[in-house]
């Protein structure tokens, strides 16, 4: 197989393309129906918001398949000559467009001038959108959006009794009006969020507090993607308060579930087994549609696999009361307040600097929460679509057509109509396409695309390890969240694994996504092989206080369980002290 069914084909005008900052939006390949039902209507209110801020004309994009973005070997890629255009058109270097996003890396492929490149019309509206944005000192829309997608999931219908083309015609309604909203407002807010790191690193560096930048964008609070760790650990708090409950999840989380499911049908009302029921039912209603890959329809949300969220339970009960979110927040929250005036006064002298100054702080307090705060309004309209399609696909499965909810979405967007008409006649096309999408989540996609690519050439993932690394050696990558930790490494490439981390190990894994909060809050320290400094992994990171180190390339090949390094988050690297012996 050369090519998947939904895969994209490479721009010629903006041929570059990485994983770095897609990894953790589809860590896994893209279900054919997520990708061209859903997210493609996510890149039209991209490509948009792109046109509306003055970055692009509207015939410089397709409208069909916006060149944001695109699909190989079912792996979503962002457009890294993309990033470099619309970085160019805001009056930034390209270099640092390219430390931004991907790091220090010698496989980059080189930037080619393009004469359109340069349009100083579009240069000046983008220009005088970044003023328009940097004056902006909330972000009202956001919260709007928050309450219409809440109100989705309030009001849901009993999909149950609707007829399939009634789910679909919902899926179509949702879609719709996410795109024109939801969808178009996380573009919108995603572009300033930027502005004040940016703004603030020179600021910082012209006094001689260069290292200072990741403290002084940490600690800002409102961090939507840092939210569900704050709900699972409260509810940790009240497993380590309850022998029953303990003893309960000493079973581990299968045997969990299946007694919360049991307990709601007995008659004892005030156990501590009800009375988490009822809090662990509050918490899903409020983060149901959070999980891993949660920008993929086809992913399990913690409503449709609630054991996955009382595994994360599991793993932050065993930390200490010390090591609570908001104890963590307030501590970041002092030391940034306590760094900025510091700053401050060694601007004193400098009215310009100041104000410079204060103005890429206001950017962070008020697009870096707006930011994840539309990503999640993004991921809670998805899974209402979710949840539509799963129902198509359950009355699929009691059809003995496939064998889980989720197979339906190996369908594309343009045979939904045909698959109601006559659904049999897609039960081949959807086995044999559930074994290719097998097949290619076994695959290593590079991490760069700049030609065609060709997926029968791509390495497998149970290919012979590397060699492991050795103690002296350092790997180098993108300083994401400030301190330095030293501990023992615990390599986890899924969630699934996530029972092996133990407190204060430090974690080391190839993405992450939403779903892996709660492990910064069991790990001492974070290293990510792929991600920029907006990365989910990096964002969290600083909320929690924890250091992380991003753009590591082969850490999980090759750092070993049982190594112990030191991470330095601010330095962005990852020093091995000793390593496991080769008999370890």
């Amino acid at each position: 197989m050369q090519s998947w069914v939904a895969d994209w084909e490479r721009s010629p005008r903006l041929p570059h393309y990485t994983r770095a900052n897609a990894g953790e939006t589809f860590p896994a390949p893209a279900s054919p129906l997520g990708w061209t039902l859903a997210y493609v209507s996510v890149l039209r209110a991209w490509r948009q918001g792109f046109i509306d801020i003055g970055v692009y004309r509207p015939d410089e994009m397709s409208a069909d398949r916006p060149e944001i973005a695109g699909l190989f070997g079912g792996y979503f890629y962002l457009n890294l000559s993309h990033m470099r255009l619309f970085s160019l058109r805001l009056g930034m270097p390209v270099e640092q467009t390219d430390r931004a996003f991907v790091g220090e890396r010698p496989d980059i492929p080189p930037y080619v001038a393009h004469p359109d490149d340069v349009d100083a019309e579009r240069a000046a509206a983008a220009g005088a959108s970044v003023q328009r944005l940097l004056a902006t000192t909330e972000f009202t829309d956001a919260m709007t959006d928050r309450d219409r997608v809440r109100a989705w999931r309030r009001d849901r219908p009993d999909l149950t009794t609707l007829s399939e083309r009634e789910l679909v015609a919902r899926v179509r309604a949702l879609l719709d009006e996410s795109e024109k909203s939801i969808f178009y407002r996380h573009v919108i807010s995603s572009l300033p969020a930027s502005f004040g790191p940016g703004i603030l690193g020179p600021i910082c560096e012209s006094v001689g507090r260069g290292s200072d930048l990741l403290d002084v964008i940490s600690g800002i609070g409102g961090i939507d993607s840092a939210s569900p760790a704050v709900g699972l650990w409260d509810l940790s708090r009240a497993v380590t308060g309850s022998t029953e409950l303990t003893t309960l999840f000493d079973k581990g989380p299968a045997t969990v579930a299946i007694a919360l499911g049991e307990d709601a049908t007995g008659d004892v009302t005030q156990s501590d087994i009800a009375l988490f029921r009822n809090a662990f039912a509050a918490f899903l209603a409020n983060y149901g549609d959070r999980g891993p890959n949660e920008w993929d329809i086809h992913s399990l949300a913690w409503e449709v696999d609630p054991a996955a969220a009382l595994a994360l339970v599991d793993r932050l009960r065993n930390s200490p009361d010390s090591e609570s979110p908001a104890l963590r927040h307030d501590m970041l929250a002092a030391r940034r307040a306590r760094i900025a005036a510091e700053i401050r006064e060694a601007l004193a002298g400098n009215a310009e600097a100041l104000a410079t100054f204060d103005i890429g702080m206001r950017a962070v307090d008020v697009w870096m929460p707006a930011r994840e705060r539309t990503k999640s309004n993004c991921v809670a309209a998805l899974h209402e679509i979710r949840m539509a399609i799963r129902e198509l696909g359950r009355r699929g499965v009691e059809a003995g057509r496939f064998a889980r909810p989720e197979d339906v979405m190996m369908l594309l967007a343009d045979e939904l109509d045909g698959y109601l008409t006559d659904p049999g006649r897609f039960t081949p096309v959807i086995a044999r396409r559930l074994v290719e999408y097998a097949g290619l989540a076994q695959l290593e996609p590079p991490f760069f695309v700049a030609e065609d690519p060709d997926i029968a050439t791509w390495p497998r993932r149970d290919r012979e390890s590397p060699a492991a690394a050795v103690a002296g050696e350092v790997f180098s990558g993108v300083g994401g969240s400030h301190g330095v930790y030293t501990g023992r490494v615990r390599v986890i490439t899924d969630l699934a694994g996530c029972d092996a981390l133990e407190p204060g190990e430090v974690l080391v894994s190839p993405i992450t996504d939403a779903a892996w909060t709660p492990l910064f809050l069991v790990a001492g320290a974070a290293v990510v092989d792929v991600g920029g400094l907006n990365s989910h992994a990096v964002v969290v990171c600083r909320e929690l206080g924890i250091p992380c180190v991003i753009s590591v390339g082969d850490g999980t090949a090759r750092l070993r369980d049982g190594a112990e390094v030191t991470v330095d988050g601010g330095a962005g690297t990852v020093t091995v002290v000793s390593a496991v012996p080769a008999d370890g």
